[in-house]
């Protein structure tokens, strides 16, 4: 292996490189990798020569003054730090024996393009491709971006810029440069903010979601041509092809090279590409996190989450029950059902929130917040956790509160239900928001706690006492002393940062408002200012009040604050999230069904340049996507478990009922950091989980294992008793004796890796079957109106004796308040009414109704649940809301027009678009009104069901533009004929004089179905 000194480069026009030196070489100091870690995947080589670091800069697109300063600087920086460098200009050097020499090639401000003598011919191109491939480290500097015409090269940097043309430079300008990842060695060491003058880099693609972004540049500091990104990416690295990368857009001029910071930046930076330090830099890549389930369904309107230091899992479901997931047997039970009435039901009440006390593991108290009678009281009670139970009598009630309601009706379909949310601070002090769904807002009342966020110390008699620093002393007459923040009406999820003990919040107001407010003091902390990124009543966004912090939300609709990670280096779970998201607030959104990372400054900083300001401790830094590849329903609650790994709940979808009795999709998910390996999976799937004795149950595992059908071993409990029935993948078991038994697979991986899933069996009893009769699927109704409804329950041993007790069952909407139910004359079932919220502004929207009904159970067997559920919709309907769209030409947009119903309307529409919305049951509707826009050349709106060609229910003909005069809307009715009770309906625009090189045909507002529809006569 040749260690000759490498030539200089004979095509350079200016002056040759200085010739290339080995510098006295010494191993770096490696850090210590925790052993049979999966989570850093991929880790740095360590080298086993000194560590020697090639810098190439041929054909480099920056003057020689910026090249030389880069190679004399690299070369400075392993002298210091005992590492040789070689440097050259000529491409010869990219060949197998050659590149086997160095652990990392420096890319110094130069890229594999066209051109140029200097630049890597096929042969060279494949022989850099081999290095990387064997494990080799690169490095980019500034104009080592990709150059969009070698797509192996692209993804090796991750991005390609948008070069400035030859004859133009870019201007130089100063900016500020924040750091993302406090844990990777080229980051670790910087301020969170600096300033830099350098050549911004604006980029045609990327970065790519395979890197992770370690530092961006702050783009509304008034740097131009950079896109609409706030936090614009600057430096990042990857695993890739085998090998690592590293880039930074600094180093485009001199001076870059003599700033203290960018050369600890580029000092990391090679040496974790050399891999003599450990870096972590899977941490935001799609992929690099693995999602558990670890419940099979059966969960209501589950809202908040706890991880026990045992990793046993409490989940708070708004029903009223508490339910408590073993992981170590993966046995879900109800630790606690506070046994409320159908009547508690309403969304607007229930169980709320959830905390375990500080010192859960010695004293077992957890603490409860939830509705007394509907409507009227909070109580906030402590309970002791006795195994896997709740003893009620255990109780302890430290505080009750007005009801989050003044009125006795719920809340209107629009409105989210009010919140409750906990959380300890790390001396013991508890924090307790109670919501308000009550205009106008209570909070800001100093005798009334809805809306605020309280603060009190519990006792261990079961008492509280006050602490210093809330606003009112104890004992100050018309007042609340517990009242800690004001000036929210539905703050939702409170977190304590565990690191600094700010209190973080997010809120959504009356008017769908939404914030996000870290909040470090007491008293008034403001109304949360952005949705969907525009100000409302401020000047500025991040405006701040008591320490508070508003925060745009991409998007808008409801907010939740999610969980502070505190990176344990001690742990040794080894899928525990990175210590990137150490300090990180992780917030989430139903409605938007996303998680997101807000990054706060960790230090005052005093930035002089054009643009700049001061930086403040706690502003906000960034608001970064995660887990973009998982797809969620409705997640409300997470949480970080004692184990490093975050815990999630699903709500499941809107109103669905699952055939658990459940709500569909519902489920609690254990989230690990795997990198670039993988956990194995655990999935079973089962025939049947319910039925009398004995029962055969035929189980499927094989959907489990690894990627690439990697050889697994499974081992399957179908009893609970530890012990292993089956190691076959597809086995069958035959219950005998009745009672709920946890069937549970547990797979295991080639590394010892192992996974775990459970399956719940009843064996005694059936479950119930529920059918709703009335309203039909899909019904049509006005706000204001009351809707029949008729259900229908079948249960092999409930309905063996006797009739179906009608008070069992349960219905639930967000439609209004059902009524109970009594039994149908003349025929089994049970009927009863919504009576829908009234209103006098148009509603749009579909709203769910489900039905439950929990059997007797067995003697030995316990109850269990059917379900059903079904959509009802409004008689007008935004046209914008569709279900689904398509055609000929792609389908229609919904697009800004602020002259339209709710802002908002149908456009692009072109010969042959069509869209749907579905389903809707036509009984008791005659016709449909049509609101549309002549704004193009007009053309016909035909209805059919079932399909765009399905058969013609009725038509509307809209006219064409006037030229010169402005458009005018028009409505038009057209009857519906030969109706199918319920179908897909389908709005199909055609007009066969439509061109692509003409205007659209027409705008689409609203449609009104007219007719009695669904509601009762």
């Amino acid at each position: 292996m040749s260690s000759s000194p490498l030539p200089g480069d004979p095509a350079s026009p200016a002056a040759p490189l200085p010739p290339a030196s080995v510098a006295l070489m010494s191993l770096f100091a490696l850090l210590a990798l925790i052993t049979g870690s999966v989570a850093a995947a991929s880790p740095p080589r360590a080298p086993a020569a000194p560590v020697r670091v090639l810098v190439y800069s041929g054909a480099a697109n920056a003057s020689q003054d910026t090249v030389r300063a880069g190679v004399d600087a690299v070369r400075k920086l392993g002298t210091d730090n005992g590492f040789g460098v070689e440097a050259t200009g000529d491409p010869a050097v990219f060949n197998d024996t050659d590149l086997a020499r160095f652990h990392a090639v420096v890319f110094n401000n130069t890229a594999p393009g066209k051109g140029s003598s200097a630049t890597l011919d096929k042969g060279g191109r494949a022989a850099l491709q081999k290095y990387v491939r064997a494990g080799g480290g690169w490095v980019g500097l500034h104009d080592a971006a990709g150059t969009g015409e070698w797509d192996w090269y692209d993804g090796l940097v991750g991005a390609v810029p948008d070069r400035q043309a030859p004859d133009r430079q870019a201007p130089v300008r100063h900016g500020r440069i924040e750091v993302l990842d406090h844990a990777h060695p080229s980051t670790a060491t910087l301020p969170g903010a600096w300033e830099s003058p350098e050549e911004w880099p604006g980029r045609r693609t990327g970065p790519a979601p395979t890197v992770h972004i370690l530092a961006q540049i702050r783009a509304d500091d008034g740097i131009a041509d950079l896109d609409g990104d706030p936090g614009h990416p600057w430096s990042w690295c990857q695993n890739y092809d085998g090998g690592r990368s590293w880039f930074t857009s600094g180093g485009q001029t001199p001076s870059a090279f003599r700033e203290d910071a960018f050369l600890a930046h580029l000092l990391g930076g090679i040496a974790w590409a050399a891999g003599a330090k450990p870096g972590d830099c899977t941490a935001t890549q799609d992929g690099s996190f693995q999602r558990t389930r670890l419940t099979t369904g059966g969960l209501t309107d589950p809202v908040d989450v706890a991880v026990a230091p045992d990793r046993r899992v409490f989940v708070a479901q708004r029903t009223g029950e508490l339910k408590l997931v073993d992981q170590r047997t993966m046995k879900v039970s109800t630790a606690l059902d506070l046994g409320y009435a159908p009547e508690a039901a309403d969304p607007a009440d229930g169980l709320t929130g959830l905390a375990l006390d500080p010192r859960f593991a010695e004293n077992h108290w957890l603490y409860l917040l939830r509705s007394g009678a509907p409507g009227k009281d909070v109580a906030l009670s402590r309970f002791t956790v006795d195994g896997d139970t709740v003893d009620p009598a255990s109780e302890r009630r430290l505080l009750t509160l007005p009801g989050r309601r003044t009125t006795a009706g719920g809340p209107p379909p629009s409105a989210s239900p009010p919140s409750g949310s906990l959380a300890f601070d790390r001396t013991g002090r508890l924090y307790v928001a109670t919501g308000d769904a009550t205009p106008p807002l209570a909070s800001g009342n100093p005798d009334d706690p809805r809306g605020a966020i309280l603060r009190i110390t519990p006792q261990d008699d079961g008492t509280y006492t006050v602490p210093e620093g809330n606003p009112v002393r104890a004992g100050t007459a018309s007042t609340r002393s517990e009242i800690y923040a004001t000036g929210m009406r539905n703050p939702f999820r409170l977190t304590v940062d565990p690191v600094s003990g700010r209190l973080l919040a997010a809120d959504t107001s009356s008017d769908g408002v939404v914030g996000y407010f870290r909040i470090t003091g007491s008293g008034p902390v403001g109304r949360p200012y952005c949705s969907g990124g525009k100000a409302h009543g401020a000047a500025e966004c991040a405006q701040r009040t008591a320490g508070g912090m508003g925060a745009a939300v991409p998007g808008g609709s409801a907010a939740m604050g999610g969980a502070v990670y505190a990176h344990d280096p001690g742990s040794l779970y080894r899928t525990k999230f990175p210590e990137y998201f150490a300090g990180k607030w992780l917030t989430y959104d139903p409605a938007g069904r996303r998680f997101t990372t807000h990054t706060f400054q960790r230090e005052d900083r005093t930035l002089s340049g054009p643009g700049s300001g001061p930086v403040a401790a706690g502003g906000l830094q960034s608001v970064k996507p995660v887990f973009g590849d998982m797809e969620w329903h409705r997640p409300t609650a997470a949480a970080f478990g004692p184990d490093g790994a975050l815990y999630v709940v699903d709500a499941g979808r809107s109103g669905e009922a699952g055939h658990d009795g459940g709500d569909a999709g519902a489920g609690v998910f254990r989230i690990d950091h795997v990198g670039d390996s993988r956990l194995p999976g655990a999935d079973i799937t089962a025939d049947r989980d319910n039925g009398s004795a004995p029962l055969t149950v035929a189980f499927e595992g094989d959907g489990s294992g690894l990627p690439g059908r990697a050889p697994v071993t499974y081992a399957w409990d179908f009893d609970g008793d530890g012990g292993t029935d089956s190691t076959e993948p597809n086995p069958s078991h035959t219950y005998r004796d009745e009672g709920r038994f946890t069937a549970r697979l547990t797979v295991t991986g080639h590394e010892g890796t192992t996974a775990m899933a459970g399956q719940e069996i009843t064996v005694g009893n059936t479950r119930p079957r529920v059918t709703v009769h009335r309203p039909g699927d899909g019904g049509v109704f006005r706000p204001g109106d009351t809707l029949a409804v008729t259900v229908g329950v079948t249960d092999a041993e409930d309905g063996a004796t006797s009739p179906v007790d009608c008070s069992r069952i349960l219905v639930r909407s967000d439609a209004g308040r059902p009524g109970p139910l009594r039994p149908l004359p003349g025929a089994p079932g049970c009927q009863g009414s919504i009576v829908t919220e009234a209103g006098d502004a148009p509603v749009s929207g579909a709203h769910r109704i489900t039905v439950r009904y929990t059997d007797r159970g067995g003697p030995n067997a316990p109850a269990l649940t059917g379900s059903a559920s079904l959509t009802v919709r409004t008689a007008f309907q935004e046209a914008e809301r569709f279900t689904s769209t398509g055609g000929s030409h792609g389908g229609a947009v919904a697009g800004n027009r602020a002259k339209a119903s709710d802002g908002r309307t149908l456009t692009e529409i072109e010969d042959g678009d069509w869209v749907s919305f579905g389903p809707v049951h036509l009984g008791g509707v005659r016709s449909v009104t049509i609101r549309a826009t002549p704004c193009g050349i007009g053309g016909t709106i035909a209805v059919r069901a079932g399909s765009p060609d399905g058969p013609l229910l009725g038509s509307v003909t809209v006219p064409g533009a006037r030229g010169g005069d402005q458009a005018r809307p028009v409505s038009t009715t057209t009857a519906l004929k030969g109706t199918p009770e319920s179908a897909r309906l389908y709005l199909v625009f055609t007009d066969s004089a439509w061109n692509s090189e003409g205007p659209d045909l027409f705008a689409v507002d609203w449609l009104r179905f007219n007719g009695p529809g669904a509601r009762t006569a």
